[in-house]
């Protein structure tokens, strides 16, 4: 099954419509990046913790594969310090030190 297919069962299961989320990541401040291998829908972000907020986050709203392709290919890898993601529509969102990620492979995130 393609990364492309697999994600559009994904976003069914979330309660998310695959095309509409798909469409809404066609601005400037998103990213999809789609490969034999994986399929991430991306938007940059700012981390809100209290009083304290932090730019250069990037929110995945949608991935299924190996994250690793993505963060080799993001235009703002070097000065990225967080990834957030979600578990499930409407979900906690989760947040990874994102250099802690390009420094360890090995624990790289893998969605679906």
């Amino acid at each position: 099954m393609t990364p492309q297919k697999q994600a559009a069962i994904v976003a069914a299961e979330l309660g998310l419509d695959f095309t509409k989320t798909l469409l809404e990541h066609l601005d400037e401040s998103s990213y999809i990046y789609s490969s034999p291998d994986c399929l991430i829908l991306a938007v940059d972000a700012v981390r809100e913790f209290g009083e304290d907020c932090q730019e250069e986050a990037v929110f995945v709203t949608l991935a299924v594969g190996n994250m690793a392709e993505f963060l080799e290919i993001d235009p703002r890898k070097e000065t990225r310090k967080w990834l957030g993601f979600c578990r499930k529509n409407g979900g906690d969102v989760h947040w990874l030190p994102y250099q802690d990620l390009r420094k360890h492979p090995e624990h790289q995130v893998y969605m679906a």
